[in-house]
C-alpha cells in the first residue's frame, strides 16, 4: 500500500471528522470548566476565540487583550476593544460565571471600576447585569465551549463502557489502521503548527519557542504551570538574571531557607535572593495569581524547582539553540540541550535539599525526545521532518495512551510495534480528544465512519 502524502492524510482525517459530526452535531457531554489560570493563559495567547457578541452591547472586537496582571485587581489591564464602533481602553476580567463577579466582591471594589469587558464561560442568567462600584453597566462576553482551545477539558465517558468502535477496528487490516493513525498524527501536527504560527506572529519566534520548551520541561504534571511561567517571565526580559526572575516568579524563593538546608544551598540561595530582591516588585505574582504547581507525586528529579532551574540554565544558550529547531538540526539540538549543566542543580532536587549522592543530567533524553515529538517535528513542514517523525520511537507507552489503545484495539498483538512509534501515540491522543472525550459512546458516529475508512 502506497503511503499518501502528509497533506492528503490531513484531508482524510478532516473528512472523517466532518462525517462524524455531520449536520453540526455538537459534543453530547456537558463541558467541565477549566481552571481559571488556564483560561487566563488561553486568553493571553489567543487560544480563546476572543471576538463575539456581548449580552446587550452588540459585537465586540478585541484589539489588544491587555497585560496579564501580576497584582490584585482585574485579570488583564491596558486592554483595547472596539464596541459599537467605538474604541475603548481599560481592564478585562475573566470569570467562570457572571455571578462570580459579585461572589468575589468585584462590584464593590473600586479597583474594578476600569473594567470594560467581563468575559465568562457559562451563559449569564436571564436579566443579569455586571456593575462596578459606580453602578456602571459592564458588557458581558460569553465564550461557549466550542471556542475554548483544549478539547481535553470535556468530561470523559464512563470508563466501563465497551467502545462500539472496537468491532470495526478489530476487523480492519493493520495497514489501514496504520494509515488512520498517520492521518490523525498529521492532523494533530497541523493543529500544533497553526497555533505555533499564531504565537510567533504575536510574540516572535524566540519567545514562542521558549514557551514550547518551558512546557516540555514541565512534564505532564506541570506543563501548564511552566507555560504560564514563560508567559509571566518572557525571555526578552530575563537578561543575565534568568535564575532569579524565573525562580522568583515561580514562587520558589524565600527570604531564608529552612534550618536543615546545607551551606552550599544557603550560599546559592543568598546569591539568587539578592538579585531577586531588586526585581521583586516588577515580577512577583500576587498570592491569588500564584502558578498552579503540582509537587507530588513526582520523582525527585522532576521537582518543579529543578524544572524551572533547567529552563533558566537554557536561557543563556537560547540564541545558539533556536537555529537548530528543525528536523535537519535535531542532532545538534540534542547535543546542545544534553550538554547544559549547572554547578548547583546538577546535584540537587530542590533549593533546600541535601546534595545527591550521584549527580544527574539537568536535561534528560526523554525531555529532548518529547520536545521533538510535540514541537520540533510538528512545526517543520518539510518531508524530511515528516519521515523523521514517522520513524521516531518512544521507549515507553504512557498510561493514558495505553488505556486508549486497549479500548480501541483490544488485544491485537500485531499493532504493538506500531504503537511504539511517537506518531501513533500522538494519533491516539488526537482520536481520544476528537471522539472519545467529546461523545457518549452509544451515540457516537465514529464507529460507523470507521467502516468507511477502507475506501479512502
Amino acid at each position: 500500500m502506497n503511503t499518501p502524502s502528509r497533506p492528503h492524510l490531513v484531508e482524510q482525517y478532516r473528512e472523517l471528522l466532518a462525517e462524524v459530526y455531520a449536520g453540526g452535531a455538537a459534543a453530547n457531554v456537558a463541558p467541565e470548566l477549566p481552571p481559571e489560570l488556564q483560561v487566563q493563559s488561553w486568553w493571553f495567547t489567543g487560544l480563546l476565540k476572543r471576538d463575539g457578541t456581548t449580552q446587550r452591547h452588540g459585537f465586540v472586537r478585541i484589539l489588544d487583550p491587555g497585560r496579564w496582571n501580576r497584582c490584585p485587581g482585574p485579570d488583564f489591564t491596558h486592554a483595547e476593544i472596539e464596541l459599537g464602533g467605538k474604541r475603548m481602553r481599560g481592564d478585562i476580567e475573566i470569570d467562570p460565571s457572571a455571578q462570580a463577579w459579585e461572589q468575589h466582591g468585584h462590584g464593590a471594589n473600586p479597583a474594578f471600576n476600569k473594567v470594560i469587558l467581563h468575559v465568562v464561560l457559562t451563559p449569564p442568567p436571564a436579566g443579569w447585569f455586571t456593575r462596578n462600584s459606580l453602578h456602571q453597566d459592564i458588557p458581558i462576553l460569553y465564550i461557549p465551549p466550542e471556542n475554548w482551545y483544549a478539547p481535553e477539558q470535556y468530561a470523559r465517558q464512563a470508563e466501563d463502557a465497551l467502545p462500539r468502535c472496537r468491532q470495526p477496528l478489530a476487523e480492519m487490516p493493520a495497514e489501514r489502521i496504520q494509515r488512520l493513525l498517520q492521518a490523525a498524527a498529521a492532523y494533530r501536527a497541523e493543529l500544533k503548527r497553526k497555533h505555533f504560527r499564531q504565537r510567533v506572529q504575536a510574540a516572535g519566534e524566540y519567545q514562542a519557542w521558549y514557551e514550547a520548551w518551558a512546557a516540555t520541561l514541565g512534564y505532564s504534571a506541570n506543563k501548564e504551570a511552566m507555560h504560564m511561567l514563560a508567559l509571566r517571565a518572557p525571555i526578552q526580559e530575563l537578561g543575565r538574571q534568568a535564575e532569579a526572575i524565573l525562580l522568583g516568579t515561580a514562587g520558589f524563593l524565600l527570604p531564608i531557607l529552612p534550618d536543615k538546608a546545607e551551606a552550599e544551598a544557603r550560599q546559592y540561595h543568598r546569591r539568587i535572593w539578592d538579585t531577586w530582591w531588586l526585581l521583586r516588585e516588577q515580577f512577583e505574582l500576587a498570592e491569588e495569581r500564584a502558578l498552579p504547581w503540582c509537587k507530588a507525586p513526582a520523582r525527585p528529579l522532576n521537582h518543579p524547582q529543578r524544572r524551572v532551574a533547567a529552563l533558566a540554565a537554557t536561557v543563556p544558550h537560547w540564541h545558539r539553540i533556536v537555529p537548530h529547531l528543525n528536523a535537519a538540526g535535531t542532532a545538534e539540538l540534542t547535543k546542545q540541550l544534553s550538554s547544559i549543566t549547572h554547578p548547583f542543580w546538577d546535584s540537587h532536587y530542590t533549593l533546600g535539599s541535601a546534595a545527591m549522592k550521584q549527580g544527574a543530567a539537568l536535561i534528560g533524553q526523554s525531555r529532548i525526545t518529547d520536545f521533538l515529538v510535540n514541537h520540533v517535528y510538528p512545526y517543520d513542514e518539510s518531508e524530511h521532518s515528516w519521515q523523521s517523525y514517522l520513524a521516531l520511537k518512544q521507549p515507553d507507552l504512557p498510561g493514558s495512551i495505553k488505556y486508549t489503545a486497549e479500548l480501541l484495539f483490544g488485544l491485537r498483538k500485531e499493532l504493538r510495534p506500531t504503537l511504539r512509534h511517537a506518531y501513533a501515540q500522538q494519533a491516539l491522543l488526537q482520536i481520544d480528544s476528537d471522539f472519545c472525550t467529546k461523545n457518549i459512546c452509544l451515540d457516537c458516529a465514529f464507529p460507523v465512519q470507521l467502516c468507511q475508512w477502507a475506501h479512502y
